[in-house]
């Protein structure tokens, strides 16, 4: 995506903000900013939260089909419950920042969370991403990796961070 000038969107530099949130009490810190600059920008506004099947209920899947495991482990069922968890807490969100007057939507993004973040900023055409960062540095980042981390190399566009405070 080319780089906008700003300049010449006149007032509504911010037309269309993209929010990470994982449903964690630590990301939800930034649902603050969101509102004001939505609000003062007349902002669209796309709530995004990522999904990938947990590896341990994909080991287990691919151990039982090895012999003498026992039944084969079908992961659809455990895979569609855990979509249909994600779902609840990005519609509860939106449903409360458009109440209080947020042009909002949300959207499931399956996949690497980091990955998934930036093409979806691209794809929808986004003008900034908002999103909090937990402040792991070091080992922590090495160990855990960071979706943060990730946005920030590869996105193409502004990103506001707000450190989230525990």
């Amino acid at each position: 995506m080319a780089q906008r000038d700003f300049r010449t969107l006149g007032s509504q530099p911010y037309a269309r903000i993209i929010v990470p949130l994982d449903g964690s009490a630590l990301a939800e810190q930034i649902l603050p900013h969101v509102r004001t600059l939505a609000k003062a920008f007349d902002s669209r506004v796309e709530l995004v939260r990522a999904y990938a099947p947990p590896a341990s209920l994909l080991a287990a899947s691919a151990a039982s089909t090895m012999p003498g495991h026992g039944p084969v482990l079908d992961p659809a069922p455990y895979v569609a419950a855990q979509k249909d968890e994600a779902d609840l807490y990005p519609t509860q969100t939106a449903d409360r920042l458009r109440k209080e007057g947020v042009h909002c939507s949300w959207r499931r993004l399956d996949g690497s969370a980091g990955e998934k973040i930036v093409a979806e900023a691209a794809s929808w055409e986004a003008d900034l991403i908002l999103m909090t960062t937990h402040g792991r540095g070091g080992l922590g980042r090495l160990l855990l990796g960071s979706v943060t981390d990730y946005v920030v190399r590869h996105a193409t566009i502004p990103i506001l961070l707000v450190r989230a405070t525990a």
